[in-house]
């Protein structure tokens, strides 16, 4: 019999296996999602405390929000489910939009909350992850309406590298076309079913060439593949159906004060990566 300890872990890190398409997972990686729809997320391995924690954390955060929130705006609407048209998709496709919240200038706002580490907070740019934006702009298009302004709510989880604590941020955006968000889902709709059909599955999404710095004058060039392939469901199998979690980080070019030195067969990467910022040619 497992421990009682055991069993806590587990349900908390516990796949949810419940036949629906869901904005927040299923528009990003399409690789998982037909695998998803074809066979089921697997049972995770045993987890540890470090795995499961994240989950506990996040769903914490969100139920304290939403309590606080409630007692500040009178309009506060916590967790409103969204649903697109049953009779235009072939697939049930579900969300929950976090919150719609009337502030004191009688502005109702769509909000959607994301934890994130320190570390991430520092990574932000100046408007919210392309993943987000995505996710959201659906919220938006299938909402009750569409009379409300859109935000992203990043919520500090813990320090940066240098032990330091960012404060919450929300960032407001335009929401994408709905057409792009129909094509978007006519594409993971594609892909479910021709692996259903045929057995082929999509291609995983591509990583992207960063430059990082190794010091003075010093940079590489560094293949980071897809974030996605970090959680993929299936990498613990022996028998791994997907396998983007292979894909591996590897250094495509060198920077060593004036001497660039190329990896044969990543010119054309390299050329399109150009030079690192503060770096001088010359």
């Amino acid at each position: 019999m497992k421990s009682l300890i055991s069993n806590l872990k587990q349900s908390l890190v516990a796949p949810r296996n419940d036949g629906m398409l869901h904005f927040s997972s299923h528009l990003q990686h399409d690789r998982h999602t037909a695998l998803y729809w074809y066979l089921g997320y697997p049972e995770p391995p045993e987890p540890t405390w470090q795995r499961a924690f994240p989950l506990l954390q996040g769903t914490g955060v969100h139920e304290v929000i939403h309590a606080k929130m409630a007692d500040l705006y009178p309009k506060y609407v916590p967790e409103h489910p969204v649903v697109a048209p049953e009779d235009e998709w072939k697939y049930p496709w579900v969300g929950s939009v976090d919150a719609y919240v009337e502030d004191v200038d009688g502005q109702v706002w769509l909000l959607d909350y994301k934890t994130i580490s320190g570390a991430g907070m520092s990574l932000l740019g100046d408007t919210p992850k392309p993943e987000h934006i995505l996710q959201a702009s659906a919220y938006y298009h299938f909402g009750p309406t569409q009379d409300v302004r859109t935000a992203i709510v990043y919520l500090p989880s813990g320090s940066d590298y240098k032990r330091r604590w960012a404060e919450p941020i929300i960032m407001e955006f335009t929401p994408l076309d709905i057409t792009n968000i129909r094509q978007r889902m006519t594409v993971v709709e594609t892909s479910i079913d021709t692996c259903m059909s045929d057995g082929i599955l999509p291609t995983a999404p591509e990583g992207a060439f960063v430059w990082k710095s190794k010091g003075k004058d010093k940079w590489d060039l560094v293949y980071r593949p897809h974030y996605s392939s970090m959680f993929c469901p299936w990498a613990h199998l022996v028998d791994d159906p997907c396998g983007c979690s292979d894909d591996e980080t590897f250094i495509a070019a060198t920077i060593r004060g004036k001497d660039l030195v190329i990896t044969t067969g990543y010119e054309e990467v390299t050329d399109d990566a150009g030079y690192p910022d503060g770096y001088e040619s010359a």
